[in-house]
């Protein structure tokens, strides 16, 4: 997360007036100023990860919904890409279930795959 809050500070410098949405996995984030400007304009949630970093976010799949609520109250916004190379643990567990072939797999073999991301999902919570 400091790489990302580097990033945010170096943006802000640039153009303080943008709100910077931070794709991170499945999610965009929204840091500190932005996330609370966000937040008292169109209602998302504020979590404080620590006490120099305050976030809000969506999910990925719902951008379009909230890029357009930005627009209607005329926040300025940037989509930024992150690096390629940043995973997250779920990342894995997306490329698991992105590999099964469905049309070869047994149902013992769909029960096992179940099970494992179960347990991997419990692992990172």
């Amino acid at each position: 997360m400091s790489k990302l809050l580097n990033q945010y500070k170096e943006l802000k410098k640039k153009d303080s007036n943008k709100i910077y949405l931070f794709r991170i996995g499945i999610f965009y984030n929204i840091l500190n100023e932005d996330a609370k400007i966000v937040s008292n304009t169109i209602g998302l949630k504020l979590t404080d990860l620590s006490p120099e970093i305050i976030k809000c976010g969506f999910p990925v799949s719902k951008l379009d919904k909230y890029t357009s609520l930005l627009k209607d109250h005329n926040l300025e916004f940037e989509v930024v890409s992150t690096s390629p190379h940043q995973t997250t643990p779920y990342d894995s567990i997306i490329k698991k279930i992105l590999e099964i072939d469905l049309n070869n797999t047994t149902c013992k073999e769909a029960f096992d795959i179940l099970y494992n991301i179960q347990q991997k999902l419990k692992s990172i919570q």
